[in-house]
């Protein structure tokens, strides 16, 4: 024997070693296995009419990770071994040990061709009894399954409809796309994308709930018109997505109303919101945290009060109790969802109204104007805000300082220039100072004070221009006189005083009057004898400057006094009734001193 003859003898017998054996031994690995399954004694076939046993069996391609084949099994699957077939040709014949498993993958070097037809089967085995699922007969390689589209699928509005767009899976164009879509309670409803033939990207128009939730899945294959022209018999949809969960075009509005306590010592009031938000109801796919189908609830605040501070709105997340100062705010509920903010509930909480005198303390100078007031704490920020009672609608003028020290102790200060912002003379001014140790956080502030002031030298500003007299009786006149600047001014003017002095005798007296009335009735006066009578109209910290006397003599019942004033428009003389009338009531108050009367010099 020839030396290559030797070779090959010796050869031969290592091949068939490396042949794949008809023993047990040969199938321990992860190949088909060419031998009879451990199953051959077992009663096979399922009884007629018998809904259970495997079926839909599917192999594909599968990118990137072989060959794969999965099935579905009816019935009860405790105890169940499942064995996928394969046959290359009569008499050759292998099978995978898939155990309890309905799915199973294999690489094109585990011993089944994938260029060429095979026919593959599933075996179900248990308790002695085989079941077995309808052939198919297919090239594997020319079978492809597509992956379903990604998880980050993106998801918007367009006229009405939603519209879903993802990156198309790499070498996985040409594709079709079904989705699915359900809503809380319901089965779902398939539903066409159509032919995908975008560059790169895929998308799917599919309704829009106006006021229900909804979850989405969507899944892809290779288009028909490939599969026939590949001369493959069609091939399998892939799993579908992962959920898309979709809130309502809608969201649900919470029934909620809101109070707000009294202003309280500390200088903050507190906003109750009173009723519950709404529970969205969710499919059940769409119900774990963070799905796409949430809505959530915020407040949105807006300080109106001191517009020179930095920060004027805050959005925060919802709370049943908010504490604010005593400043006007914008507040409204907005509803988040995936798509935005949605309608909202907004209402306005006015500034808190205090018409007594504060503590406060205005010096008007040559030089400027100083403020000084209470102060809580150093080293505050202050926002001093102040506005003509007449122009509420429109932005007021503030300007923010900082109370680094105590001069005196308890005080706070401010100073400013004439150029930058002095008050209108004769003109009723609302103030208010907030304070807030962090400005920057829009719910720290407090209200220091809030009152009115009225600017200009109050004491001269606010005397009656003009009065008239009218006599009643033989001893009693009707004093009248228009309103005073101050009390347009809430809590500046305290009170009116009435002087009336007896010419002949040099007897005065005077009277209080409430600062709500015009009018005064005097009585007792002496028939025959000339007077005089003056106004004013006093503060809490000082007194006014007596008007112009009004000069007139008693006369006859229906007359007027003599000599007659000058006639008064009746537009500027108040028509209140003459509620403080004190006819009858007793003499008035004497302050009266006499003079001695100089002798004539003739």
């Amino acid at each position: 024997m020839n030396p290559r003859g030797q070779l090959v003898a010796r050869l031969v017998p290592l091949l068939l070693l490396l042949l794949p054996e008809q023993g047990v031994e040969a199938c321990g690995t992860s190949r088909c296995c060419f031998q009879d399954p451990p199953y051959q004694d077992a009663d096979s076939g399922s009884p007629p009419g018998s809904a259970s046993g495997p079926r839909d069996l599917n192999c594909y391609r599968i990118f990137g990770a072989g060959y794969e084949c999965s099935w579905e099994y009816e019935g009860p699957a405790a105890g169940v071994s499942h064995f996928l077939r394969c046959c290359l040709g009569p008499g050759r014949c292998c099978y995978f040990a898939a155990g309890s498993a309905t799915k199973l993958q294999f690489s094109d070097q585990d011993g089944v061709p994938v260029l060429y037809n095979v026919t593959l089967w599933v075996e179900s085995w248990a308790t002695n009894r085989m079941e077995k699922s309808p052939e198919v007969t297919l090239k594997l390689y020319s079978s492809v399954k597509y992956d379903p589209p990604p998880g980050d699928i993106k998801v918007s509005r367009s006229v009405g409809k939603l519209r879903m767009e993802w990156e198309t899976p790499a070498h996985q164009d040409d594709a079709e796309v079904q989705f699915r879509h359900r809503t809380p309670g319901s089965p779902w409803k398939l539903g066409d994308c159509g032919h995908q033939d975008g560059a790169g990207f895929e998308s799917c128009l599919c309704p829009l709930e106006i006021d229900t939730a909804q979850e989405f899945q969507l899944r892809r294959r290779r288009q028909r018109w490939r599969q026939q022209w590949l001369g493959t018999a069609g091939d399998p949809w892939s799993s579908w997505s992962s959920p898309v969960c979709v809130p309502p075009e809608t969201s649900p509005q919470p029934e909620v109303r809101f109070s707000v306590d009294p202003l309280g010592s500390d200088g903050r009031r507190r906003v109750n919101m009173q009723g519950q938000l709404p529970q969205l109801q969710l499919p059940e796919g769409c119900r774990g945290p963070k799905s796409g189908s949430e809505v959530t609830y915020y407040l949105h605040l807006h300080m109106l009060s001191c517009p020179c501070k930095a920060q004027a709105t805050k959005t925060l997340r919802w709370r049943k109790t908010l504490d604010l100062s005593g400043a006007a705010y914008d507040l409204a509920i907005i509803s988040h969802n995936r798509f935005g903010p949605g309608p909202n509930q907004s209402w306005h909480i006015p500034a808190h109204m205090h018409t007594e005198p504060g503590a406060l303390n205005i010096s008007v100078k040559a030089n400027g104007t100083t403020m000084s007031w209470p102060a809580r704490a150093p080293r505050l920020m202050y926002c001093i805000e102040w506005q003509p009672q007449d122009q509420d609608g429109s932005p007021a003028t503030c300007t923010l300082t900082m109370s680094k020290d105590w001069n005196p102790p308890g005080i706070a200060t401010h100073h400013w220039s004439q150029a930058s912002g002095a008050m209108w003379q004769k003109t009723c001014y609302r103030i208010t100072i907030l304070a807030s140790a962090r400005p920057e956080k829009l719910t720290s502030w407090s209200t220091i004070l809030s009152t009115y002031h009225f600017g200009g030298n109050a004491s001269v500003a606010g005397s009656p221009q003009h009065m008239s007299v009218k006599i009643l009786g033989l001893n009693s006149v009707s004093v009248d006189w228009t309103p005073s600047l101050l009390s347009t001014c809430p809590g500046i003017l305290k009170e009116y005083v009435i002087r009336h002095r007896n010419e002949d005798n040099d007897q005065v007296s005077e009277l209080p009057v409430n600062s709500t009335e015009t009018q005064v009735i005097l009585g007792g006066l002496q028939a025959g004898a000339s007077y005089s009578v003056q106004v004013r109209a006093d503060t809490a910290t000082m007194k006014g400057t007596w008007s112009q006397p009004q000069h007139f003599r008693m006369g006859p019942f229906g007359t007027c006094a003599h000599p007659c004033p000058h006639p008064v428009p009746a537009l500027l003389l108040s028509s209140l009734e003459a509620t403080g009338s004190r006819i009858g009531s007793g003499p008035v108050q004497q302050t009266s001193q006499r003079r001695k009367r100089k002798k004539p010099w003739w």
